[in-house]
């Protein structure tokens, strides 16, 4: 999954204020998630990150097994790839689409080796039976993490190919920790859904921790929407090129409190919205004067961004819409400015002749996104974990 998200696969996507609803669960922070917080501890570290981590000088590709051999991806395979993956996602999390930009996005992250950073298992028909990255990400403000998304065909389950595609993974994400010097928090980090049953049983199995639990959200865009007032302060722009920049500098102030999440890089922000599937014209912004300097430009101050995926459709039965971002910036938190921005979101929604609207929040949040969502019609539907093994 690509970083932060994923933002590296789907994602803390709430950062708003207000009262908290009643969390789903409670897991401990260990590491977080994608990307890390500014000013919010996400563990300790007293070394260097290569002082704790030993690594193989060389790691070689996992062992032949069941006629299935591995190499390294290639940009050539992303059509076979995402086929695998939507055979995954059917049986792990059939609730959600499959879209080839994922596995695009997944392959072109930034600082990514595919001939270091990536396998893939291969029957004697040529047919892709399981793959998987090890990839380290590029931020790293107070978190050094790797990634490691994959997965293994549900029809070849049980041959042993994921515990040696975890073994892998482990000794190339242990080779990037043992190069890293940051004196931070690191660790291994991917994310699996609830039902995943035999994908959790594999990662603890191979020493990961269920480390932080998120709660996807549903709205049915059949029933009525409850419009909420907008705060005179500010004004309703629908997002454009001009505002792109903007936007980002406000998901980063928004986040810093956040668990899992550490600043948005240009070059991330710019992947994000430059997706096919990213719609800016069903993305809202609030826009304002800073508080402190009412001679100032007018920047971001609340944001809701929107995805919509038309591929995904037919597997889900529905016309769908994902909420990417839910954001306000610290010092403009109490003024309903998520409240009016997610019910605007929704018409939008509606009057694009969407469905549904789906989004996912941190079970434990402390900005009271759970209550926000809930007032505003949502309900859960299922749960996912990043899971990490901690160094």
């Amino acid at each position: 999954m690509p970083e932060d998200q994923p933002e590296e696969t789907a994602t803390v996507t709430s950062a708003v204020g207000g009262t908290a609803g009643s969390p789903a669960t409670s897991a401990p922070a260990v590491v977080a998630r994608g990307e890390a917080a500014e000013g919010v501890s996400v563990g300790t570290a007293d070394r260097p990150v290569h002082e704790r981590v030993a690594a193989p000088d060389v790691v070689l590709p996992p062992e032949s097994v069941a006629g299935v051999t591995w190499r390294p991806l290639a940009l050539d395979d992303l059509v076979p790839l995402h086929a695998l993956c939507a055979r995954i996602g059917a049986v792990d999390h059939p609730d959600r689409g499959h879209a080839l930009e994922v596995v695009r996005d997944d392959l072109t992250s930034p600082g990514i080796d595919l001939a270091r950073d990536s396998i893939v298992g291969v029957d004697a028909d040529g047919r892709f039976v399981a793959w998987g990255l090890s990839h380290l990400g590029p931020t790293r403000v107070s978190l050094v993490r790797v990634g490691v998304p994959g997965g293994v065909d549900p029809g070849r389950r049980g041959e042993g190919l994921g515990r040696r595609l975890l073994d892998w993974q482990r000794a190339r994400g242990e080779q990037h920790l043992a190069a890293c010097d940051e004196v931070l928090p690191a660790g291994l980090v991917t994310d699996v859904d609830e039902d995943a049953l035999d994908a959790r049983a594999a990662l603890r199995r191979a020493g990961f921790d269920e480390s932080r639990w998120w709660t996807e959200l549903r709205r049915d865009l059949a029933e009525p929407i409850e419009r909420v007032a907008l705060d005179p302060a500010v004004r309703f722009v629908t997002m454009t090129d001009e505002w792109v920049e903007a936007t980002r500098q406000a998901r980063n102030d928004s986040f810093r409190d956040h668990w899992g999440s550490q600043p948005t890089s240009e070059d991330r922000w710019g992947r994000m919205v430059g997706a096919g599937t990213f719609r800016q014209d069903l993305s809202l912004l609030a826009v304002a004067r800073p508080l402190d300097d009412p001679e100032a430009a007018e920047q971001v101050v609340a944001f809701v961004l929107s995805d919509v995926d038309p591929e995904g459709w037919a597997a889900l039965g529905r016309r769908c819409a994902y909420v990417e971002y839910v954001g306000v910036r610290r010092s403009w938190r109490g003024r309903h400015l998520a409240q009016s921005l997610l019910a605007s979101t929704l018409e939008a929604h509606v009057a694009e002749g969407l469905e549904v609207t789906v989004l996912d929040v941190d079970s434990v949040s402390p900005t009271g996104a759970l209550g926000l969502y809930d007032r505003a019609g949502f309900v859960a539907a299922r749960r996912s974990a990043t899971v990490v093994r901690a160094y």
